[in-house]
């Protein structure tokens, strides 16, 4: 079971700039994912506009961040939350139970959101499966043919559902689904009647290096779930869908939901991921993993990832997960004045997600920090 480390570093942060947390005169290089996708401090002074509800006023500012979103994703309607997992829980609550999963799934910590996650096979009080995905331990063949026997033994009935999925998760251990088994998953979709919603909290917003992964890989989803860098770090989510749905509100699902300050930042945050910049994240994610794969470390068992979310797994002389040094590079890196996080079932893979506006002097010290340590 996933059980994300969201473990606090020892140092009380008073500040931040750019891809900078600060904790008096130290300077720490941030690829843990907090910086989300721009990085700190990137809020302009005239960006500054009142925090209008969007329950009771339409706003020119959301109005337009809901037609860009519909031209970048193809999805008619937007629903405002105001996080990731808030858009995840409202999805669920669409086409409802029983649920198909994935072992290693992380969709968030409110009550629906944590059942569905965190499991292993049947759930049957909360009607969910939870399928086995393919990793170094378990072929794509084999975990079809073990998920294939959950289905067609499932002691629930198996009607009018929902499947929800990431493409690459994230708190799982930086697992990047492959195409085949995710043609698998939208076949069982399909077979079964079954609704999908792919979260993308993570993967979007040039993460993975594309704006929505789930368009690279052609999929036609029934809802994609986004949040993480949407406005900068503010409070933001959506769910993006078609047809029509009774639960939005003016489209916004709370009072902050969408308010006309976040999307008027939201706005600026989808300007600069051009296309120019999605292709830094593409390019040099790839750069990175070459560089990691070439590293001499009997500890590294894989390396794996795409854009800027990179994982490398560690394991001990008999290939058992190794947390104790994981955590002890983690630490490493952090007394070098970087940060990077811990996720995995064991927590045993070090995370690498910088902020994907850096700049190439900045993001290469960071990662040449990480190859000293692991070298060493």
């Amino acid at each position: 079971m996933v059980k994300p480390e969201f473990k606090p570093f020892t140092l009380e942060i008073d500040g931040a700039s750019e891809f900078y947390v600060k904790s008096g005169n130290n300077l720490i290089l941030d690829f843990s994912g907090s910086a989300m996708t721009t990085g700190y401090n990137f809020i302009k002074p005239e960006w500054l506009v009142p925090q209008v509800s969007s329950l009771v006023f339409r706003n020119f500012y959301k109005c337009e961040l809901k037609n860009t979103l519909k031209k970048l994703s193809g999805f008619e309607n937007s629903a405002f939350t105001t996080s990731g997992t808030e858009a995840c829980d409202t999805a669920l609550t669409r086409y409802g139970f029983p649920v198909i999963s994935l072992e290693g799934a992380y969709h968030g910590l409110t009550y629906l959101t944590k059942i569905v996650s965190n499991g292993t096979g049947y759930d049957i009080n909360n009607r969910i499966i939870h399928l086995k995905i393919p990793d170094n331990k378990i072929s794509v063949e084999n975990a079809i043919e073990y998920n294939n026997s959950l289905i067609k033994k499932s002691p629930f009935s198996l009607d009018n559902g929902t499947v929800i999925i990431e493409l690459i998760q994230s708190d799982g251990g930086v697992n990047v689904l492959p195409k085949e088994f995710i043609n698998y998953i939208i076949e069982i979709s399909k077979n079964l009647g079954f609704h999908l919603i792919v979260d993308e909290v993570y993967t979007g917003y040039g993460r993975s290096g594309e704006m929505f992964l789930f368009k690279k890989y052609n999929i036609k989803p029934d809802m994609v779930c986004i949040g993480k860098g949407m406005a900068a770090g503010l409070p933001l989510g959506a769910v993006l869908y078609n047809n029509s749905w009774d639960l939005p509100y003016n489209d916004v699902l709370s009072m902050q939901g969408g308010n006309m300050f976040i999307s008027r930042v939201a706005l600026e945050v989808i300007k600069s991921l051009d296309e120019k910049r999605l292709d830094f994240v593409r390019n040099n994610g790839v750069n990175i993993i070459k560089k990691l794969l070439k590293i001499s470390n009997d500890k590294i068992s894989s390396v794996r990832g795409l854009g800027f979310m990179i994982g490398i797994e560690f394991s001990d002389d008999v290939g058992n997960p190794d947390p104790e040094y994981a955590l002890n590079i983690r630490n490493r890196l952090f007394s070098d004045n970087l940060a990077c996080s811990l996720t995995g079932e064991s927590n045993n893979v070090l995370k690498i997600t910088p902020p994907v506006l850096i700049d190439k002097e900045t993001l290469d010290s960071g990662i040449e920090k990480i190859i000293n340590v692991l070298e060493e």
